[in-house]
């Protein structure tokens, strides 16, 4: 775990140097990007091979904070239902506002290889998201049942969701957010329920 771990802070290391540079007005090459992180140019490029897919991933790290907000924003006690509900509502809306972004970035990893072996070619915001939206189950459920549950639901939510809804469903943005209010709520309640 703490190799993987290392390469998680390795990841969000150039993701928040880039984004500083890029608040700050510039518009920095990989190359600056791995300085300002005291990263190896080398390692940085193993894991942005484009400045481009750089820049694309510090703009959406933006969102996190939001993300995460949105999902704390109830009471200790609420049902995880509204936790997942409140996260659907967040991520469909980041969605919908990045989406031109996020396609983007479906184009820069559709083919790329892991960056090394355990480190996918994107990272896992939206995971970490559904992770937290779910901790409070954590002990309740089985943890190969939260597991199970939470890679579900990172299938229904997000871009890749809403490329299906809407390229291949044809539906319009309300349609989509009750599809995937539907699903995870369905989801949530067949893992309550075992």
């Amino acid at each position: 775990m703490g190799r993987d771990n290392q390469k998680r802070r390795t990841r969000r290391a150039l993701v928040e140097a880039a984004g500083r540079l890029i608040a700050a007005g510039g518009r920095p090459s990989v190359a600056e990007v791995a300085e300002a992180a005291e990263i190896s140019v080398r390692t940085a490029y193993r894991y942005f091979p484009s400045v481009e897919q750089l820049t694309v991933e510090a703009t959406l790290e933006a969102t996190r904070r939001n993300m995460e907000l949105s999902i704390e924003a109830g009471k200790p006690e609420e049902p995880v239902t509204a936790r997942v509900d409140r996260l659907v509502d967040a991520l469909m809306q980041m969605t919908l506002d990045n989406e031109a972004l996020l396609r983007q970035m479906i184009k820069f990893t559709v083919d790329r290889d892991p960056v090394e072996p355990g480190v996918p070619p994107r990272p896992a915001r939206r995971l970490e998201y559904v992770e937290r939206a779910l901790a409070p189950l954590q002990g309740r459920l089985d943890p190969d049942e939260l597991d199970r549950l939470t890679h579900a639901l990172t299938v229904v939510m997000g871009i890749e969701s809403v490329l299906v809804l809407r390229d291949i469903c044809g539906l319009e943005a309300a349609e989509m957010l009750a599809v995937q209010h539907w699903t995870a709520r369905a989801l949530v309640d067949a893992a309550a329920s075992r």
